[in-house]
């Protein structure tokens, strides 16, 4: 598994605090208008993960992602190869003590470099990951826009989680992605 498939699950977690707001939102924009403006408008949802899986904007930004990862793993898999070549230095038998305990001295900054430069790749591709999840749901906001404007949504949501039923009339996500994929 890449690097990049490992924070894919941390990418749609966000946080709780905005998502309790957005919530909070919703229920003032249905609760609070007279009867007639509250029918008028309508609050509509939209799929984050799905627009950066399906568009082919989302879908580009996922191959770019693919590839840092495939060279933080190239990378971590040379690391890995130069601690067994020192461990197998190590293994001879003919090593004086002080071969041996500059061997193992460099062995252990070797593993210290290593964890390094896992937790740096790790950061290295969740920055990424968050970057060009902004990027995507930056060029989405203008089709978003337009459309929520077009259909009569006062607000849109982007987040699954906080939603416990979503009428089909109500998704604007596969409208988002067409449109995304026309302008992009």
């Amino acid at each position: 598994m890449t690097l990049s498939k490992q924070h894919a699950v941390q990418r749609r977690v966000p946080g709780a605090v905005r998502w309790v707001a957005l919530l909070g939102m919703a229920l003032l924009c249905w609760g609070l208008g007279p009867a007639t403006a509250s029918a008028q408008q309508r609050v509509g949802f939209v799929n984050p993960q799905r627009l950066i899986d399906e568009s082919n904007i989302g879908r580009t930004a996922q191959q770019d992602l693919a590839k840092l990862g495939k060279e933080k793993d190239r990378q971590i898999r040379e690391s890995a190869k130069a601690i067994n070549e020192l461990k197998s230095r190590l293994a001879d038998a003919t090593l004086s003590d002080s071969e041996q305990r500059t061997l193992e001295s460099k062995l252990q900054i070797l593993y210290e470099q290593h964890d390094r430069l896992i937790q740096k790749s790790n950061e290295d591709i969740q920055f990424e990951e968050a970057r060009l999840i902004q990027f995507i749901m930056k060029r989405a906001d203008t089709s978003l826009r337009e459309i929520a404007n077009e259909n009569g949504f006062a607000m849109v949501l982007t987040d699954p989680k906080i939603i416990g039923y979503i009428d089909d009339s109500a998704d604007l996500t596969d409208l988002v992605i067409q449109d995304l994929n026309q302008r992009y």
